[in-house]
């Protein structure tokens, strides 16, 4: 039996992209007309409120406070002063909504539409997106003109964006030495490094947070693990890691750590583990600046009952059409290897055409589907770790949905590029399957799954 080389190279693919923005949100009605003059919202032909002498806004243009409730726990993650995660501006004053945002419209003006685009959805994966009174708020703060208020709120800060772990992290994985984004260079700049950690004792990694040094140039955080050894210096990496990798966790503003069930933990075993992290940049709102982030893991030497693994649902054979919307169906069988497995933690990845990713379960003999993880406004902007759970068994068939919007001239077919596509759901579950091969060819690996599911288009 021989394998062909793209099939060898793509067996070891693993590819995840996780990046997220915080979200915009506002509220607030009021009438403008029967505000004091010098309350009301700046007009365009003249100026518009005074200013203290210190540059704050007077006590006439603070935000109404349901208007501050919502900027402090769904914006100021990223948009907070100053901005944090790329973000370009903040969105934390009255004054700060009157600014100048694309095309030149007032962000106050863009809010409506912004939070309802289902290609790019404010709030950004992973935070949910506006409650309808929320979408209620900011459609009848806007539509009186904006308003400011006198009141003060007592709205606390919206977090740094990173939940602190339920356990006390023990092991800590850094680079040597800082990176160093210079001025003139990339907006987005993908760096990694590796950690080696040498045990003479097996134990379970139980959690995992990252560990963000710099705010405004981070944009998100992976974590891999590799068969060899990684640079511990910092170093330029593919925007998805590389082939070699397989990927354990991801994490952007807003998202959630990865903490594993009471069941199952990810092995670090007797000799050497190669960690890998990658740190996604973004100077947008800075030109330069240094950074050390990494992550943080809780481990344990009394060793929970199952390893943990990841497989990868989707395919990778398939062909978008050049001017249009694509949707794939792709099923995978389940064999005896899959007695008794739980499903954890789903991570979809696509890249910039994706826009919706689903995966299923069949029941084996029949019976109504299960809904194991559903994204239907995919962005490739805001990938993220998503908490499930879940149960599969022999026979069961795993339904993977992939769509596409092609806006290029050009078919667009898998890759590892940003111009190519991928059709990956990661399903993080227990206990780990061991790789099988013969005679040196694997036969089943994390990836298998997606390699060998039949796929049709709808």
């Amino acid at each position: 039996m021989t394998l062909s080389h793209g099939h060898r190279v793509i067996l070891n693919i693993v590819a995840l992209f996780v990046a997220a923005a915080a979200a915009l949100g506002c509220g607030g009605p009021a009438d403008p007309e029967a505000m004091p003059q010098e309350a009301r919202p700046a007009s365009p032909d003249g100026p518009g409120p005074k200013e203290a002498s210190n540059g704050a806004p007077t006590a006439a243009r603070r935000l109404p406070c349901d208007v501050d409730a919502i900027l402090s726990a769904r914006c100021q993650t990223c948009h907070s002063n100053p901005p944090k995660f790329g973000a370009s501006a903040p969105l934390v004053t009255w004054d700060d909504l009157q600014k100048a945002g694309p095309g030149g419209k007032k962000v106050l003006d863009l809010l409506p539409s912004r939070i309802r685009d289902d290609q790019r959805p404010m709030p950004p994966s992973p935070q949910p997106r506006l409650t309808e009174k929320e979408l209620a708020t900011v459609d009848g703060w806007v539509k009186a003109g904006a308003p400011p208020s006198t009141a003060t709120c007592s709205n606390a800060p919206a977090p740094d964006g990173v939940q602190p772990l339920s356990c006390t992290p023990d092991t800590e994985l850094k680079a040597t030495k800082p990176f160093v984004m210079q001025a003139g260079a990339s907006p987005d700049q993908y760096w990694c490094f590796g950690v080696d950690v040498k045990l003479q004792k097996k134990r379970h990694v139980t959690a995992l947070a990252p560990k963000v040094d710099n705010t405004k140039i981070v944009h998100h955080i992976l974590l891999f693990q590799s068969n060899t050894g990684v640079s511990t210096d910092p170093f330029p990496c593919e925007a998805f890691g590389s082939s070699a990798w397989k990927l354990v966790a991801g994490w952007a503003p807003g998202g959630t750590n990865l903490e594993l069930p009471a069941a199952a933990g990810f092995p670090e075993n007797v000799g050497t583990t190669h960690w890998v992290v990658q740190v996604h940049y973004n100077s947008s709102s800075t030109t330069s600046g240094t950074d050390q982030s990494g992550y943080r893991l809780c481990t344990t030497e009394t060793l929970r009952p199952n390893d943990a693994g990841v497989l990868a649902f989707g395919s990778t054979n398939f062909s978008i059409p050049p001017r249009a919307t694509h949707k794939i169906r792709c099923d995978y069988g389940l064999g005896p290897q899959f007695a008794n497995v739980k499903l954890f933690n789903a991570s979809p990845h696509m890249h910039t055409r994706g826009v919706a990713m689903s995966t299923e379960r069949l029941p084996a003999g029949g019976g109504a589907p299960e809904m194991i993880f559903d994204q239907k406004a995919f962005s490739f902007e805001a990938q993220a770790n998503f908490p499930i759970t879940k149960a599969v068994a022999p026979g069961d068939v795993m339904r993977t949905r992939c769509a596409w919007n092609n806006t290029t001239n050009s078919s667009i077919g898998f890759g590892e590029g940003t111009g190519d596509e991928m059709c990956f759901n990661f399903l993080g579950y227990y206990p780990n399957i061991p790789d099988l091969t013969i005679a040196g060819i694997p036969l089943f690996t994390w990836v298998t799954p997606a390699l060998t599911a039949a796929c049709v288009s709808e």
